[in-house]
């Protein structure tokens, strides 16, 4: 492999590293953020006598459900990067292939 090759490689899974990294600390500030401005409306809504019961239960879906979302968000992420690293490494251990 030549010293260009081992550059680009390095480079490539550098921008694939930042990408997953990227995508983590982004969903998760994200999520954060989601949860901080849905928390005002529902601490309203739990004095409010009528609703109060009511509005615990949906508060219980949606956060369960907006931390579901943003886990496989990163999930995914992850696991997509993972394997184009794999994908990286397959093609630079086949013998006679034509190096970028």
């Amino acid at each position: 492999m030549s010293a260009s090759t081992d550059e680009s490689s390095r480079q490539l899974r550098g921008a694939i590293a930042l990408l997953k990294a990227g995508i983590d600390r982004g969903s998760a500030r994200i999520e954060e953020t989601h949860l901080a401005i849905a928390d005002k409306p529902f601490r309203v809504l739990a004095f409010v006598p009528v609703v109060a019961q009511f509005s615990g239960v949906v508060r219980q879906f949606h956060d369960g459900i907006t931390k579901g979302v943003h886990l496989g968000v990163r999930g995914l992420s992850a696991v997509g990067c993972d394997a184009a690293i794999r994908v990286l490494d397959q093609i630079q251990d086949q013998p006679g292939r034509v190096r970028w």
